[in-house]
């Protein structure tokens, strides 16, 4: 017995000494920088440019047949903001209101990159507002309205460092696509997909896509004396669920042993405990690998050794944090609920819709399967027919991935980058068949506040945060095109 324990304590006292050591063996990569100079942003002029392209009301179509023509002239708008950008870029209209621009380089042998962004907006009551929300009103160092975030910062961004660039005599040697749906917040259906089917029909191939999506975050909570930028290399799949009981109705003084809402909610009670399990994807994987070599001793430790301590990892992370949690399973979340339209009157059928954000790995199918497990046979399950399964996984390896951690180093002094799980839904989904390297970085340093008002009220986008990504789209195209 004291032989055995020996063993054991010497089997363990071992695998300790191996962690230890992969931890000290594990060390940074430098990033090779070259001298980047910033060309001297107008902060006021682009935050000008920005102002009045919140003040343009270019919210998503509810319907695809809808009629409007405010997508057209916020492309009025844009083009006569950016005279050198669009007297040599060619347009072309897809499926009424998305755009394609093309500068074309000198050299046809490279292949073209891309730079996505989205020119819907999501819907703004004035409620709560300090200013109107369309208003595009700048106000101590920010430009405030719907859409000043999300995201016409970014492509304001894109646009103003062609410009700049093309003014003073930069002429790409690498063609440069920029692809501006119209309908992201309802998941680019009749936008970036059908942008994407155009481009596969031209048989255009690109080098790298860029679209919005990672971000930069304050190391400190793994424990980095630096800031972290984000790149996202994929994204989580998106899928509604909708939960139905159907039980005679009638009047709410004699109701029956079971009621439709109340087996409803019953289903949606279980259905939020019965959470997926736990688990790294690869994509998170590559993130800890990429960070851990920056962090504490102990963070350091614990990360390097991810495989060995696993468990304890994923436990601590779904607990930690909401964001954490989404990064290591798939997410399922109540959002809706539909019954009787009286408060005296039993509903007949009663329905809730229950949000998932699908981790890589997992599909929608064996959400599907878990879900009717949870709820059983009386609750109807039906799916959404706007759900998409995960995106696949970029090249973390690839020159327009290198390139992206070069510039972000360089313009960025030294912020330390890592591939992503992007837990939210872009455009950039719709372009992998037409490239393995689709990306998604915002360009802008934000606090958790301004991060927040995403989507909520009082959006805005601070002015020098956005001369700052003007530079790092400059020298990307210096890095990528030049």
């Amino acid at each position: 017995m004291l032989t055995i324990m020996y063993c054991i304590l010497g089997l363990l006292g071992a695998l300790i000494v191996f962690m230890i050591v992969r931890t000290i063996l594990t060390k940074p990569i430098p990033v090779v920088k070259n001298e980047f100079v910033p060309k001297g942003v107008d902060a006021d002029l682009a935050a000008e440019h920005l102002s009045g392209a919140v003040k343009f009301k270019t919210v998503t179509l509810t319907s695809p047949l809808a009629e409007t023509d405010v997508f057209y002239k916020f492309q009025d708008y844009i083009e006569q903001c950016y005279p050198n950008v669009f007297k040599v870029a060619r347009k072309t209209l897809i499926n009424r209101y998305s755009v394609i621009y093309v500068v074309e380089g000198s050299d046809s042998n490279l292949l073209p990159v891309a730079m996505l962004a989205h020119q819907d907006v999501v819907p703004a009551p004035e409620e709560g507002w300090i200013v109107p929300p369309f208003s595009g009103e700048i106000k101590d160092g920010y430009v405030y309205g719907r859409g000043s975030q999300d995201m016409k910062s970014q492509m304001i961004a894109a646009l103003e460092a062609l410009e700049i660039l093309l003014k003073d005599g930069f002429k790409p040697k690498r063609t440069i696509y920029f692809c501006f749906g119209h309908d992201e917040e309802l998941r680019g259906t009749e936008g970036a997909r059908q942008i994407s089917k155009y481009l596969q029909e031209q048989g255009i191939r690109f080098e790298y896509v860029l679209d919005e999506g990672g971000t930069i975050l304050d190391g400190k909570m793994l424990g980095i004396d630096n800031k972290i930028a984000l790149i996202g290399i994929c994204e989580k799949g998106y899928a509604d669920f909708i939960l139905e009981v159907e039980k005679p109705g009638g009047h709410a003084s004699s109701p029956s042993k079971r009621t439709s809402v109340g087996l409803l909610a019953e289903a949606v009670y279980f259905t939020e405990l019965a959470q997926r399990p736990t688990f790294f994807a690869k994509p998170t994987k590559d993130m800890f690998k990429a960070l851990a070599p920056y962090m504490k001793p102990i963070f350091k430790f614990l990360f390097v050794n991810r495989d060995i301590l696993s468990p304890l990892l994923r436990l601590v992370l779904s607990k930690a944090h909401p964001m954490t949690n989404s990064l290591v399973r798939t997410t399922i979340t109540p959002t809706m609920a539909r019954g009787s339209d009286a408060p005296n009157v039993l509903p007949p059928r009663a329905s809730a819709n229950i949000n998932c954000r699908i981790n890589t790995g997992e599909t929608i199918e064996i959400i599907e399967r878990h879900i009717k497990k949870v709820v059983g046979s009386k609750v109807k399950v039906r799916i959404d027919e706007g759900s998409v399964n995960p995106s696949e996984v970029s090249d973390i390896t690839s020159p327009g991935y290198e390139v992206l951690k070069q510039t972000i180093a360089e313009v960025y002094n030294g912020y330390i980058t890592a591939p992503f799980l992007f837990i939210a839904a872009t455009d950039s989904k719709h372009y992998y068949p037409l490239s393995k390297s689709v990306y998604r970085f915002t360009p802008f340093e934000k606090t958790e506040d301004d991060a927040s008002r995403i989507h909520g009220i009082n959006e805005r986008q601070e002015i020098k945060a956005l001369a700052t990504g003007v530079e790092f789209y400059i020298r990307l195209y210096q890095n990528s095109c030049g």
